[in-house]
């Protein structure tokens, strides 16, 4: 299984497509970079243009307008009609599970109490009696793009997890007394 951990974007695209055989085109020529700037250019133009022309300011709106009026309208006058009528999609394998291999991946290191940071967020993971102690071990975060985060170690699976509320944090005083050396209280 290809994994895109700690890598660019364009290195994730790579071994996504890698996973799931599909061979990656790129058109870094500059004729299709000059075709890519003009439909891009003439997106934004026009696309700006209808929407001010309209009185549109607000994005649900924006998008209700692009899917319903401009794409519709831009596709009738530049869609091309396919040589052959048949989808050329392949059916996804069985087994295969497209939202593990089109994700976000990372590695995160598990501390001592089984939790992990990601994104600003402590994760407590909730291992069953017979899991191996991952405390100290490199585990995968998957982030798919319904935004659910997923824990996975190799040797167990996938880990349920629950996402830790705020804790307070800790704060050295002043010793009170000529015995304390510090004091620690909750902020």
């Amino acid at each position: 299984m290809a994994a895109c951990i700690a890598a660019s974007v364009t290195t994730c695209r790579r071994s996504s497509c890698h996973a799931v055989a599909v061979e990656c085109i790129f058109a870094n020529g500059s004729q299709a970079r000059r075709r890519r700037e003009r439909i891009n250019q003439s997106f934004q133009d026009r696309l700006v243009a209808e929407l001010d022309h309209h009185r549109i300011t607000d994005p649900l709106r924006a998008t209700d307008y692009l899917n319903r009026v401009f794409i519709p309208k831009y596709a009738e006058r530049f869609g091309v009609k396919p040589r052959e009528p048949e989808p050329a999609l392949r059916p996804v394998a069985d087994g295969l599970d497209l939202r593990t291999m089109l994700c976000a991946k990372t590695t995160r290191q598990v501390a001592n109490d089984n939790t992990l940071r990601y994104h600003g967020h402590r994760y407590e993971l909730k291992l069953n009696v017979r899991s191996v102690c991952i405390a100290g071990t490199k585990v995968t975060v998957w982030r798919w793009f319904d935004g659910t985060v997923h824990i996975r170690y190799d040797r167990v699976g996938e880990i349920p997890h629950i996402r830790l509320q705020h804790q307070p944090k800790l704060r050295r005083t002043l010793a009170e007394s000529a015995y304390d050396t510090f004091v620690v209280v909750q902020v």
